[in-house]
């Protein structure tokens, strides 16, 4: 898995390190309702907008999965409940078969 991870991320790398190189001048970004003008080179908004994206998909992804990872937490803590009652009931079941065969005497021919 880490060899596939480099295998994607280096080309994205690289194709990034490109790109900056490529779009260094100045982009003026006006943000319409604001009353505010960005001036920056055109490889930092892009890249910077991309870098936004991916954290903020991140975390709605995150913030998705929370109801998933807290039923499963449920269910192994049921699991493991569950599992410690077989044990005991095991445990009570073979003393009472002892117990049987020792209070019962056997019958031979």
């Amino acid at each position: 898995m880490k060899i596939l991870s480099w295998l994607l991320g280096l080309p994205v790398a690289l194709l990034a390190i490109v790109f900056a190189v490529v779009n260094r001048h100045a982009v003026t970004v006006d943000i319409w309702p604001l009353p505010w003008d960005v001036s920056a080179p055109l490889y930092l908004l892009v890249l910077g907008a991309l870098a936004f994206g991916v954290i903020l998909g991140s975390i709605l992804t995150w913030l998705a999965g929370v109801p998933v990872r807290g039923k499963a937490t449920r269910e192994s803590r049921r699991a493991n409940v569950m599992a410690y009652q077989l044990d005991q009931l095991k445990v009570e079941n073979e003393a009472l078969q002892k117990a049987r065969q020792t209070a019962l005497p056997r019958m031979e021919p």
